[in-house]
């Protein structure tokens, strides 16, 4: 196969490829389908300019543009309707506006489908121009890069690893199609231009991931439309009363012990107590958790009944969840929520899904050596209000005044609370919420109170001593029947979450019983320095279906999808796309190439015949020359043969044998006498003259490269 041909079905799947990672920026599927269309239609169509209809430069250039325009004609035709078509100029600044207002992923628009495709054309434009126009295979590593840090930099959340597979497997295809894979090439040679091209795709990788660590992170576009969230909090000890032991969350998991479901996180502290902030939220990639702590991947497979909220259950930290419904996640908490649309505070309701989780869990070792200088939104997580009262302040300095570092003083606070100094309880006369009155109370009068006090309590002191603080709230691991856990509403819980660094935000649980049977307070227990609360702490009672008094909390979002929107395609779709064209071009480029050495090799095998054997060995030549883009001449082969001598770069070893093997020819083509007396086995001279005519070849074509004008700066 030429190399034309190689370089631009390698760049076809290697442009498709990049298109994966454009399923995080488009819910509309057929957006990027038609993309892709576009950008083989635009290499085929200088495939046939160059190859077919031997155009030159400025007529191939043409006729990609008009296959471009085709291409952006037909996508919005077939994606959005012929009425679309009539407004193609007015659409492009439709469709940049659009972008602009929008987060990702964005839902169909024609306006949107038209700037895709047509990047995507121009695209592909430049990489055909680079790497066939211009015979440079190695620069369009530069436009398959392009199309990933279209990705890479305009999303907040971390490029997958699959992404960059994809990217690389796009470069080391261009890179080994543009590799020499003449019949006269030494196999030295071969293996220098194929290690060359896998050297050139791991050192662009891997300048692409350096790059992207020091690249900005530009914010998803939001909404000016806040989205209200209730507090998951309120009225917690009533709830936990009158709670039901009737399940409400089935789940299964890969995680020992069962998992914490997390519903919201409270970083926000007033006289009140604690409670929801504003949040960024974003769609689709979930990022790595704050801190970059390491954890064990855990896989959770949730069915909800009858409990209605506007937050998933997920455990801490989701890295990924598949649920129906439009959902979202803050950047800050990864706590995920329902978007804006009718039914929102019912989007729980009877629906499974399955939740992919980060499980962080350091040692108590990991804990004590821990300090907590850093962590993100450091201000609103660490301040304590003015009213705050002293004793407060005394007693946190006090019990962790031994402590050498912040976890150590995190797990002296832990212990301290879960002593015989205090009491679990949810009788009438115990305090409500975590207010500072009510957590004054609790810590020097009643020492009495249910885990809103004890988490509360953890949490104004851990601040006091410098160690930022935020409050979570959902559901304790439940019972476990079979393999499958069972979560009732009392088992809804709340506990402190604390900043250290290098394992991030730490759950602990200074909550010392369950409280759910009636039976008292469990015995205390030392503190287990676990990053997940203990399972079996603390079961208490979930909030109703409407709180009474939500408190508003605004949280930018991306405009909603429309419901009728075709869903973003899965990973197993494209992964399979991938795979079979990149089996489709490995069949296209390796298929002819085994072909041809077939044939090579029956050729120069013998057959016996010498008579045979010498006419196949001359097909070969004739084949060779073909191979190299050579004219052939015409006439008998001694004729041919002296024509091409020439061709063989003063080699006098392969004119003689190309002379020799011509002559054997001619005589077997017009001798039809008996006495044919000639050798029939020709393998050496056929090397001889393949690598002669090939080594002439590639030095003509240096010579016409280097003899291209260039242009000088002025």
């Amino acid at each position: 196969m030429r190399l034309d041909t190689r370089v631009g079905l390698a760049l076809a799947v290697a442009l498709c490829l990049q298109l994966w990672p454009w399923t995080q920026m488009t819910r509309h599927a057929e957006a990027l389908q038609a993309a892709g269309a576009a950008m083989v239609l635009v290499l085929a169509a200088g495939w046939l300019g160059r190859r077919v209809l031997r155009l030159p430069t400025i007529g191939v250039a043409l006729l990609q543009v008009v296959a471009a325009a085709v291409s952006l004609v037909g996508a919005i035709w077939w994606a959005h309707g012929a009425r679309h078509v009539l407004r193609l100029p007015a659409l492009l600044g439709e469709g940049i506006s659009f972008i602009q207002s929008s987060s990702a992923p964005m839902f169909p628009n024609p306006g949107a489908t038209l700037a895709i495709v047509l990047g995507a054309a121009l695209v592909a434009l430049a990489a055909d121009a680079i790497a066939v126009g211009g015979e440079r295979p190695g620069l369009a590593v530069i436009p398959l890069v392009a199309l990933h840090l279209v990705v890479a930099v305009a999303l907040s959340t971390p490029t997958l690893f699959s992404e960059f597979v994809a990217l690389a497997v796009g470069i080391g295809l261009v890179l080994v199609a543009a590799a020499p894979w003449g019949h006269g090439e030494r196999p030295a040679a071969r293996a220098a231009a194929l290690l060359t091209a896998v050297a050139m795709t791991a050192g662009a990788v891997g300048v692409t991931w350096v790059a992207a660590q020091f690249v900005p992170t530009f914010e998803p576009r939001t909404n000016s439309e806040p989205l209200q969230m209730s507090d998951p909090s309120l009225d917690l000890k009533r709830n936990l009363i009158q709670g039901s032991d009737e399940v409400i969350i089935r789940y299964t998991t890969d995680s020992p012990g069962g998992a914490y479901l997390k519903l919201a996180t409270l970083p926000s502290l007033s006289t009140a107590g604690f409670a929801l902030s504003d949040v960024r939220v974003a769609t689709g990639r979930i990022p790595s958790p704050p801190g970059s702590p390491r954890g064990v991947g855990r896989t959770t497979n949730v069915e909800v009944g009858d409990f209605s909220s506007e937050w998933l259950p997920v455990p801490y930290a989701p890295t990924a969840f598949d649920a129906p419904g439009d959902w979202g996640f803050a950047l800050d908490t990864l706590d995920v929520m329902a978007m804006a649309g009718p039914g929102r505070g019912r989007a729980t309701e009877g629906i499974s899904y399955e939740v992919r989780s980060l499980d962080v869990r350091p040692d108590a070792e990991a804990i004590a050596r821990a300090e907590a200088d850093g962590g993100p939104g450091r201000e609103l997580t660490t301040s304590l209000p003015v009213e705050l009262p002293s004793r407060i302040r005394e007693l946190a300095r006090e019990v962790t005044g031994a402590a050498p570092t912040a976890g150590a003083k995190a797990q002296a606070l832990e212990a301290y609370l879960r002593s015989d100094a205090f009491t679990y309880s949810i009788a009438p006369t115990t305090g409500n919420g975590d207010g500072l009155a009510t957590i004054d109370d609790f810590l020097f009068g009643s020492r009495t109170g249910y885990c809103e006090q004890f988490a509360g309590a953890m949490a104004i002191m851990a601040r006091e001593v410098g160690i930022p603080t935020r409050m979570a709230v959902g559901f304790v691991p439940g019972t476990e029947d079979q393999g499958v856990w069972g979560v009732t509403e009392r088992d809804l819980h709340t506990w402190p979450e604390l900043w250290l660094d290098g394992l991030g935000w730490v759950a602990f649980e200074p909550t010392p019983s369950r409280g759910d049977s009636g039976a008292g307070p469990a015995t205390p227990q030392e503190p287990t320095g676990t990053a997940a609360p203990t399972a079996g702490s603390t079961a208490e009672a979930t909030p109703s279906a409407e709180p009474s008094e939500p408190t508003p909390t605004a949280s930018p979002v991306p405009t909603p999808v429309d419901p009728g929107s075709p869903a973003v395609p899965g990973a197993v779709p494209w992964v399979l796309f991938g795979l079979l064209a990149a089996a489709g071009v490995a069949a296209a480029v390796l298929v002819p190439r085994w072909l041809r050495a077939r044939r090579r090799t029956q050729r120069l095998a013998g057959t016996g015949d010498a008579r045979a054997d010498t006419l196949s060995a001359w097909e070969e030549v004739c084949e060779v020359v073909a191979d190299l883009e050579l004219s052939w001449p015409g006439g008998s082969p001694r004729f041919a043969a002296e024509r091409l001598v020439g061709s063989l770069g003063g080699d006098a070893g392969a004119a003689e044998a190309l002379r020799s093997l011509a002559a054997a020819s001619e005589r077997a083509l017009f001798d039809r006498s008996e006495n044919f007396d000639l050798p029939g086995r020709w393998g050496a001279e056929v090397d001889a003259i393949t690598a002669a005519l090939t080594a002439q070849a590639r030095e003509r074509a240096g010579k016409r490269k280097s003899a291209r004008p260039r242009r000088v700066a002025r």
